[in-house]
């Protein structure tokens, strides 16, 4: 059981993972629009790469819901919003506040009230 668990928190944090490489992707390509695909090989390489991740993750997520029961595997996914603040912070440099750092202690709060039911 703990297994899958550690399965559902790798999805998570492969979607994560793939929603940081989606805004560096939106940040290549700005207002050009998708056809700059085209031109721009690390562009298109870093949407390729996150559109793998996010099929590889579906693919460990169903995975891990023969096991476990999804109302108790998707409170996992809400950690997507504590993971994707600190990566953005980390890689981005996009600000990190009190109320996220609240936000996010009150969704690790919830989570592990959930799961230990």
């Amino acid at each position: 059981m703990t297994l899958n668990y550690i399965l559902i928190i790798a999805v998570v944090a492969t979607l994560a993972v793939g929603q940081l490489l989606f805004k560096l992707v939106g940040l290549r390509i700005g207002d050009s629009g998708f056809q700059t695909l085209l031109h721009d090989q690390r562009a298109a390489l870093l949407f390729g790469i996150s559109l793998v991740l996010y099929g590889v993750a579906t693919i460990a997520w169903i995975w891990a819901l023969r096991q476990v029961p999804l109302s108790t595997a998707y409170m996992f996914m809400s950690m997507g919003f504590v993971i994707v603040p600190v990566m953005s912070h980390f890689v981005l440099g996009e600000a990190l506040n009190l109320r996220i750092a609240l936000g996010s202690a009150m969704i690790i709060a919830g989570i592990m009230i959930s799961a230990s039911a």
